[in-house]
């Protein structure tokens, strides 16, 4: 059997000369004190010491199905978060496919707050994870969860008081921190922690960030994972707080690598306009050039390459603009609350912490990344 590593630090930290952390507000105002640079390590000891250049001879799913069962093997009761997008629905059909046990499948949403089922957070829920989990019950048994985070949204001021800021990393965005707290909230999970059983969240983070310089790509990991697991996660693992990013891990190294190879075989081997798109929404994260065109790989295409059962007939919202203000939390930033108001604060705070035009307090946070590790 594969096994784990059982430790918070496999979900990145920042180093400022000799002291490390997994906040990233924190790091900064290290760099600022100490005039060090702030470097984030995302598992070095493994990933440097990989042949990126060499692809793996294994195919992409007989991998996910590895990993599936490597996950599966190591814990006591696993939670898939399904989402409806298609990384996580590519973990769910791996693990199906490989035959293993689903203890629980959990989603989340916003109805209470919002009472609309067609919003942008809600739609993929209610027109693909609920079909799907009405389909799937016909064949297998499982606890599905549909968690609403509207509360948790407001709750996380309470929990985290002045310490906000120290608890976020990349996705300020309220939706994504309310998630750090279900295990805080969520009687069920308590109790099974509390019991000795080892609980799993598994997240479907993330799809290859790959650039190309002088005409050669490069793949780099970014800390754009605390929408999953971020430091307030993390600083809890010594509960039991356990956590699998199902692509992006130590555990399975080479799976970031596959996907690599295969996104720059693609655009290395096709001249097809219909494949590409002249300009990023997102320009931190990119899925390789073409050298003929000189255009992105666009994201739809991504997907069916990385992923065999999936189909871009099903539905997607698509990604917020923003993980700031995002869309997604519309219903909280236009209220009257007093964590609104200091939400606004916080954000105000930490952009002239990292330095951002605070004239355009819409812009996503910087990332920082890994090493450029090349695959050609």
């Amino acid at each position: 059997m594969l096994s784990v590593s059982l430790t918070p630090d496999k979900f990145g930290y920042y180093v400022v000369g000799d002291r490390s952390t997994y906040s990233k507000y924190e790091a900064i105002e290290w760099s600022k004190q100490t005039k060090n640079n702030t470097e984030w390590n995302f598992n070095r000891s493994v990933f440097d010491s990989i042949d990126w250049k060499t692809e793996p001879e294994t195919d992409l799913w007989t991998m996910y199905k590895m990993r599936a069962k490597q996950i599966r093997d190591s814990y006591d009761y696993v939670v898939l978060w399904y989402s409806g997008g298609s990384d996580s629905h590519n973990i769910l059909h791996a693990w199906l496919d490989a035959g293993l046990k689903i203890d629980e499948i959990a989603t989340t949403w916003n109805y209470s707050a919002t009472g609309d089922y067609f919003n942008h957070y809600n739609a993929e829920i209610t027109n693909v994870v609920l079909p799907d989990i009405k389909l799937l019950k016909e064949k297998y048994e499982f606890k599905f969860r549909l968690v609403d985070i509207s509360q948790y949204c407001v709750d996380l001021f309470q929990s985290w008081g002045n310490e906000f800021e120290y608890h976020i990393n990349f996705h300020p965005s309220v939706n994504n921190p309310a998630k750090h707290l279900f295990r805080d909230k969520i009687k069920d999970y308590k109790d099974m922690i509390e019991a000795g059983k080892k609980v799993c969240f598994v997240w479907g983070k993330e799809k290859p960030i790959i650039h190309m310089e002088d005409g050669k790509h490069y793949f780099q990991f970014s800390d754009n994972i605390d929408n999953c697991v971020g430091p307030y996660v993390q600083r809890n693992y010594y509960k039991g707080w356990y956590d699998e990013l199902f692509y992006w891990t130590p555990d399975f190294p080479l799976i970031p690598v596959k996907q690599a190879h295969v996104l720059k075989n693609f655009v290395n081997n096709s001249a097809n306009r219909f494949f590409f798109e002249n300009i990023r929404k997102d320009k931190f994260q990119t899925n390789g050039i073409s050298k003929y065109l000189n255009m992105h790989l666009r994201d739809d295409v991504v997907k069916t390459l990385l992923y065999p059962k999936w189909s871009n007939n099903i539905f997607c919202n698509g990604k917020t603009s923003t993980f700031t203000y995002s869309i997604r939390d519309t219903w909280f930033l236009k209220s009257n609350i007093n964590e609104a108001t200091r939400y606004y604060e916080m954000i105000d705070s930490y952009y002239k912490a990292i330095g951002h035009d605070d004239t355009k307090k819409r812009r996503n946070i910087i990332p920082h990344y890994s090493p450029k590790y090349w695959i050609e």
